[in-house]
């Protein structure tokens, strides 16, 4: 009898996506630690691009918040990653490997 290959518990992974008002929020977990990722677009002139990816982690008194606009979608999340990964070293914020969030970001069609 063969065993199934246990599965990454820590791997990043999508736990949630809804509509809201304006767009798509997405919520994320790796490694213990939850992502909530909201994609706009772009809603009047005043707006400075075409979409808008904010990137928020919430836990007790910690609140942080990245937002970046962009002409896409994937443009915004990579702007966001890197944005977020010089904040993370600076303040101490989770980590979180960006490439695999734009896959899984991927694999529902949201960038």
């Amino acid at each position: 009898m063969s065993e199934k290959p246990e599965k990454n518990k820590d791997a990043l992974k999508i736990t949630g996506q809804s509509r809201s008002r304006r767009g798509m929020v997405y919520d994320l977990k790796a490694n213990g630690n939850r992502l909530t990722l909201s994609v706009f677009p772009r809603e009047s002139s005043d707006e400075p691009n075409e979409w808008r990816v904010e990137a928020r982690v919430s836990s007790g008194a910690e609140d942080a918040a990245v937002t970046h606009w962009a002409a896409t979608r994937e443009e915004a999340l990579r702007e966001v990653g890197r944005v977020w990964t010089e904040k993370a070293q600076a303040s101490g914020l989770a980590a979180f490997d960006w490439d695999a969030v734009a896959t899984a970001l991927q694999s529902v069609k949201a960038i």
